[in-house]
């Protein structure tokens, strides 16, 4: 590639950039609205969570059903259940709010394997119930001798991110326990949890957010850009014109991509500017978010190219840009849980590039899992080298 000419048509780019007052008051403002509108009044939505849970006691649940019986005390599920614990995640699942997802022993036998087992899970586990050891024992004891000082507490881990599922959650295992107390002794706390934060560092919502509004920015600036550019410079015949010069079409798409990637930074910057200004958020600024940003601009300017091969009206491009950008921000993960969505939109968000770039920044930025940010950041980097290739290949001069 010629250095010198790509160097030329992307100082060309930029001084068009700067001299159009309104593309350039919009593109700072865009992404100053979304962190502004959407940190502020975002508050997401649910179907179903997935909620783990590790029963360090299941052996002895027989023991407790045994005694309850004992004592005359029906709970209302032990009929279908000879096991205590299974009742338990039989009445949580019945909820259709929330689905258990028992960590069996193989996965997790102690204490210390169950926090090895959270770490290799990182960011998908974000609600965990933890029954002690011999709970069993120590509940029955408390119910015979009608002492409730006996009894332990169970442990419910949340991830402090996601408001939404914790105060669901929260309702639904408060819920139960106090049903259970009040079916067990009129109301006495036999049956106590407490609660800790799954994710030892501390994130507000806004902290787990910006990542998905930051590759969100960078999808849509990338792609409606390209379409509106190259949309433009066929109906003006710039692209015909193109033939008849020494410039290449790589090293055209690189020039245009390496704009596209220009701009991109300088809307991450304005999100995490106003982000750290207004919300305070806690972020972490590494290598893999810089890789993430940069393959995710050249995907999503590649994507932009592509689709102005095949439209040629600027109305129809931006229709185009629209059935490609709308789904992925609303199935990619940048505003609801992949849990929360039935199981055929999973694996729809699953094959969309976006996804990769919003799981990739949170990991790097939020998580600090590096495995899971190299991971997304080699997906990312692919696919776009993919889609450079693609554009290269079909992209033409020609008006028609």
């Amino acid at each position: 590639m010629n250095l010198k000419i790509i160097a030329s048509d992307l100082s060309a780019n930029l001084k068009t950039y700067l001299r159009s007052k309104g593309t350039l008051f919009w593109s700072i403002a865009f992404p100053v609205l979304l962190i502004l509108l959407f940190g502020a009044i975002f508050s997401g939505g649910s179907n179903n969570y997935d909620f783990y849970v590790k029963n360090f006691d299941y052996s002895n649940g027989s023991m407790i059903t045994q005694v309850l019986k004992e004592n005359n005390i029906d709970l209302g599920f032990m009929d279908n259940n000879t096991n205590f614990y299974d009742g338990i995640y039989q009445q949580f699942n019945q909820t259709n709010v929330i689905t258990v997802r028992v960590i069996s022993d193989s996965e997790a036998l102690n204490e210390k394997e169950l926090q090895k087992y959270i770490q290799s899970h990182k960011g998908k586990i974000k609600s965990l119930l933890i029954i002690p050891k011999d709970y069993g024992l120590h509940l029955g004891r408390a119910l015979t001798q009608k002492n409730i000082g006996l009894a332990e507490n169970i442990t419910l881990m949340m991830d402090p991110t996601d408001i939404q599922r914790n105060s669901i959650i929260l309702s639904v295992v408060s819920q139960f326990v106090g049903t259970s107390n009040l079916m067990l002794s009129e109301g006495d706390n036999f049956i106590r949890f407490n609660t800790s934060s799954i994710i030892q560092e501390r994130y507000e919502y806004i902290d787990f957010f910006i990542p998905g509004i930051i590759g969100l920015s960078v999808m849509t600036s990338g792609i409606y850009g390209s379409i509106e550019r190259n949309t433009k410079f066929r109906k003006n015949g710039i692209l015909k014109k193109l033939s008849t010069t020494p410039i290449t079409r790589g090293e055209w798409i690189f020039a245009k991509m390496l704009f596209m990637l220009i701009l991109a930074f300088i809307s991450t910057g304005i999100i995490l500017t106003v982000g750290i200004l207004v919300w305070d958020v806690a972020v972490q600024i590494n290598i893999y978010m810089f890789i993430l940003i940069i393959s995710a601009s050249f995907a999503f300017s590649g994507l932009g190219l592509i689709i102005t091969r095949f439209v040629r009206e600027e109305e129809t491009a931006d229709s185009a840009g629209g059935a490609i950008t709308f789904p992925m921000m609303f199935l990619a993960g940048t505003f609801f849980p992949l849990e929360t969505m039935p199981e055929f939109l999973r694996v729809i968000a699953q094959a969309l590039p976006l996804y990769y770039v919003n799981e990739g920044l949170r990991a790097a930025m939020i998580l600090k899992d590096t495995t899971a940010a190299l991971r997304n950041s080699i997906i990312v980097f692919v696919f776009a080298a993919i889609v450079f290739a693609i554009g290269a290949i079909i992209t033409s001069w020609k008006e028609d």
